[in-house]
């Protein structure tokens, strides 16, 4: 199982096995993996399992999140990686990582050992495994909407075709506010992807701090505003 050791002056002070499919790391006590320390923020950064990957995003915290001394948006964990939040180190450790790395290069080995052989006898192996392989399932993918604003609504799964934002009953997700519209906002799942839409009201609609008017298309760990709510899009690959 992968686990962070949280360490401060190269001292180990705790350590926290990943047991669900997202953490967030921040000052704040609602955090999974709570840093106490005024040079974190309040929700500071976050990690997604998507499949066998781990995720980290940072919450466009005041100052930064680092892995390896490097600055980072958004990163693809490996194991034995430094993550630098503030004064503190999370040492992300994830053995599973390594291993199904390794199966990986001695497939590709393999492979290679293959290519080697005769023309004829090559063709005939392809032609076997073509028959044999089955067609690999593409991952089927929902969106999330995960807030960030300490409002306590979690997350919220984006199944249906249309997903209305607003404080009318109907709303899909529901948010108060005296300027909030009945449906401030929908969210469309398409073939393509999910997109998102302004539907009208005294409330603006922001996406990675600009102001959306029309409809926008959402991507990967984008930050949505609406009012004093603010909430993160992403997606997670689901059976």
């Amino acid at each position: 199982m992968a686990k962070f050791v949280l360490m401060f002056n190269k001292q180990v002070i705790k350590e926290y096995p990943f047991q669900k499919e997202s953490i967030t790391i921040g000052r704040k006590p609602e955090n999974d993996i709570t840093i106490d320390n005024l040079a974190v923020s309040g929700y500071h950064a976050r990690v997604d399992k998507t499949g066998s990957e781990y995720i980290l995003t940072d919450l466009q915290s005041t100052n930064g999140t680092f892995v390896n001394d490097k600055k980072i948006v958004s990163h693809k964990l490996s194991h034995g990686d430094n993550i630098i939040i503030g004064k503190h180190t999370l040492l992300f450790l994830a053995p599973e990582i390594n291993e199904k790395a390794s199966a990986s290069q001695d497939a590709t080995l393999d492979l290679n050992k293959t290519m080697m052989l005769d023309t004829a006898r090559q063709r005939e192996l392809l032609s076997k495994q073509q028959v044999l392989a089955p067609t690999p399932k593409k991952p089927k993918k929902i969106g999330v909407l995960s807030f960030l604003d300490g409002s306590k609504l979690g997350e919220v799964e984006l199944r249906k075709k249309l997903t209305r934002i607003g404080k009318a009953s109907t709303s899909e997700v529901r948010l108060s506010g005296l300027f909030m519209g009945a449906t401030a906002a929908t969210i469309s799942r398409r073939p393509s992807g999910y997109t998102i839409t302004f539907t009208g009201g005294m409330t603006k609609l922001k996406v990675n701090g600009e102001v959306v008017k029309g409809s926008l298309p959402l991507k990967d760990f984008d930050t949505i505003e609406l009012g004093s709510y603010k909430f993160q899009f992403y997606q997670k690959e689901v059976e």
